[in-house]
């Protein structure tokens, strides 16, 4: 899909800042891009590997690549800078994938799969975005609360999960001298199609709603506005940080 500074539906930006967003073609990301746009009027574009019929929310501006496909991400980013929207300053990785495989049945393709979309996407993401922030940034990144359980038959997601905390305290202490700021939020279950694709599957081995404290999925907006404030001023020192926001599961799973 070709995109343009007005994001292909007359929305003027200014130039100056942008904010990038991967996985922006639905569930949170797509929550984050509305989000944002409705706090600024600087540039938001979103990286997808496809976008819906319908494209992005209205005022993102769309680039297509494979996360996992260093040459594909970075030939997005080099789209972006063809568009000199100004100078990018925030990043949130938000793409991701699931699976319900029993370990002793994980392919090595299924494993790689999972780590590549996660963890190499991360990682090819920031590095392509840190290159770009001149003046300093804030970079969000996505763990779930499954980096802190056993998860039986998830393992490939659950060791992602972790080593994107991982990833966000060595690049929050490598980066702080650029000005960078890298902080991972991981959610309990939200109501996404990648949640409810998996519950139509039989991937959940229970109904999630149960396993919060609040006794339900989070809507993806919930998720959205930590982000945000992750992203702003308003979080200046706090950076290395794994911000939880599961509507109380991991206190509820502990009784």
């Amino acid at each position: 899909m070709p995109a343009s500074p007005d994001g292909g539906h007359g929305r003027s930006v200014s130039a100056g800042e942008v904010t990038v967003v991967t996985g922006a073609a639905s569930g949170i990301g797509r929550a984050v891009t509305v989000d944002l746009l409705d706090q600024t009027d600087h540039a938001v574009v979103g990286i997808d590997l496809s976008w819906p019929e319908g494209g992005p929310a209205e005022g993102v501006i769309p680039l297509t690549a494979d996360v996992a496909d260093s040459a594909s991400l970075g030939a997005a980013f080099a789209e972006l800078d063809s568009l000199s929207l100004g100078m990018v300053n925030r990043l949130v990785c938000a793409a991701g994938i699931t699976q319900r495989v029993p370990t002793l049945d994980l392919s090595a393709d299924q494993w790689h799969r999972m780590l590549a979309v996660h963890l190499d996407g991360a990682l090819f993401a920031c590095q392509q975005s840190a290159a770009r922030m001149r003046d300093g940034g804030a970079i969000v990144l996505f763990s779930s609360v499954a980096e802190f359980f056993g998860w039986p038959e998830r393992a490939s997601y659950a060791v992602a999960k972790a080593g994107l905390s991982a990833l966000a305290r060595s690049l929050a202490v490598e980066w702080a001298p650029m000005g960078i700021r890298v902080n991972t939020i991981a959610p309990g279950y939200v109501d996404t199609p990648l949640v409810r694709g998996a519950r139509e599957r039989g991937e959940l081995a229970v109904e999630p709603a149960g396993l919060h404290a609040l006794g339900r999925l989070a809507d993806p907006e919930e998720i959205a506005r930590p982000v945000r404030f992750l992203l702003s001023a308003d979080a200046a020192f706090v950076t290395g940080e794994t911000l939880v926001v599961d509507g109380g599961y991991r206190v509820f799973k502990s009784q």
